[in-house]
C-alpha cells in the first residue's frame, strides 16, 4: 500500500469518525429542553465543583510522579521539572489538535537528555497502562449497574484488547531487538526499559492508576454537584465511555468526542438529555480549563525557548490513544 492510499484511508477514517460523532451529538441534543438545562446549571453545588477542580490540579502532581517513576534512575529528571512539563503538555493538547502536547513533551524531555525514542515509548506505555486501568475499573461496573447485554460485552471486549495490547508491549520489551530493525524501532524497544524493572513498573502503574481514579472521583463529584443520584460505579462507566470515544480523531481538547461519550453513557444510565448536557459541559470544563489556565504560562515559556533554539530537529509525531 503506497503512501497516497494510506493518506486517503486515514482521511476517510477521520471523516467517518467525525460523522459518527456528529450523529451521536445530534441524537442527544435534539431532545434538549433549555429551561431544564439552565436550571441544572443554576442549581449546581459549587462547593463540590471547586473540589473537582482542585482534584484535577492534584492529578497533575500524580501524573508528574508517574513520569518520575517511568524515567527512573536511567534518565533522572527532577520532579518539579517534570511537573512543569506535564502542565505545559496538557495545555498544548487542550489548545491544539493532534495531541501536540505530546510532541512538545518530546522536545522538552530531550532538553534533559532523554532520547526521543525513549520518550515516545514511555508516552505509549503510559497511555496503554492508563487504558488498562480504566478498563479494569469498569469491568465489574455493568453487572453492578444491572447491564448484562451488549454494554457488558463491549466493556469485556475492550478490556481484553487493552490487556492484550499491554502484554504484547511487555513481550516486546523483554525481547532483544534484532539488528535488522530500523534504528528508530530499536530505540523504541530500548525505551521500554522500565517494563523490565518489576519495581519500577509497579510504582509507575500505581501512579498512573491513581491518576485515573482521580478522574473518576472528579466525575463523581460533578455528578453529585448537579444532583444526579448516581454511584461511583456509574462515574467509572461514564469515564470509560469518554475515554473510548476520545480514542477517535477529534478537535483540540477532544471537543465533540468527549461530549459524545459522556452523553451516550448518561443516556444508558437514564439521565435526561438536558441534565446530561449540563454534566458534560461542566465535566469537560473541569478537565480542560484548569490545565489551560495553570499550564499555559509554562507552555508559552517553553515555546519561547524553542523559538530561540536553532538547528534542533523536530521530533516525530506520537501515536494517538484514548485519553482526556
Amino acid at each position: 500500500m503506497n503512501e497516497r492510499t494510506k493518506s486517503r484511508l486515514g482521511l476517510a477514517f477521520r471523516l467517518l469518525c467525525v460523522l459518527a460523532t456528529v450523529v451521536v451529538l445530534w441524537r442527544f441534543l435534539r431532545g434538549i429542553e433549555v429551561d431544564k438545562f439552565t436550571a441544572a446549571l443554576r442549581g449546581a453545588d459549587y462547593r463540590l465543583l471547586v473540589l473537582a477542580v482542585l482534584l484535577n490540579i492534584g492529578a497533575q502532581f500524580v501524573r508528574g510522579a508517574s513520569w518520575t517513576a517511568m524515567l527512573g534512575a536511567r534518565h533522572p529528571v527532577r520532579f518539579g521539572t517534570l511537573l512543569r512539563y506535564e502542565l505545559a503538555a496538557q495545555a498544548a493538547s487542550s489548545l491544539t489538535p493532534a495531541r501536540a502536547g505530546e510532541v512538545m513533551r518530546l522536545w522538552m524531555l530531550r532538553r534533559e537528555g532523554v532520547p526521543v525514542t525513549v520518550t515516545t515509548a514511555l508516552i505509549v506505555l503510559k497511555k496503554s497502562i492508563g487504558a488498562v486501568g480504566v478498563a479494569l475499573l469498569a469491568l465489574p461496573v455493568p453487572l453492578l449497574l444491572g447491564f448484562t447485554g451488549w454494554v457488558l460485552g463491549v466493556v469485556v471486549a475492550i478490556t481484553a484488547v487493552m490487556i492484550a495490547h499491554l502484554l504484547l508491549l511487555v513481550w516486546v520489551a523483554h525481547r532483544k531487538p534484532g539488528a535488522t530493525l530500523p534504528t528508530f524501532l530499536r530505540g523504541l524497544v530500548d525505551g521500554m526499559y522500565f517494563l523490565r524493572d518489576r519495581r519500577g513498573f509497579s510504582v509507575a502503574s500505581a501512579w498512573i492508576l491513581l491518576g485515573e481514579l482521580a478522574d473518576a472521583a472528579a466525575a463523581f463529584l460533578v455528578l453529585r454537584a448537579l444532583h444526579m443520584d448516581l454511584s461511583f460505579a456509574a462515574a467509572i462507566l461514564v469515564l470509560f465511555f469518554i475515554d473510548f470515544a476520545n480514542a477517535l480523531p477529534s478537535a483540540p481538547a477532544q471537543l465533540g468526542t468527549f461530549e459524545a461519550g459522556a452523553l451516550y453513557s448518561l443516556g444508558l444510565l437514564g439521565i435526561s438529555p438536558d441534565v446530561a448536557l449540563a454534566f458534560t459541559l461542566v465535566f469537560h470544563a473541569q478537565q480542560a480549563m484548569p490545565q489551560i489556565i495553570v499550564g499555559l504560562p509554562f507552555q508559552l515559556h517553553y515555546l519561547a525557548i524553542r523559538r530561540t533554539t536553532r538547528g534542533s530537529p523536530t521530533p516525530a509525531p506520537v501515536p494517538e490513544r484514548m485519553h482526556r
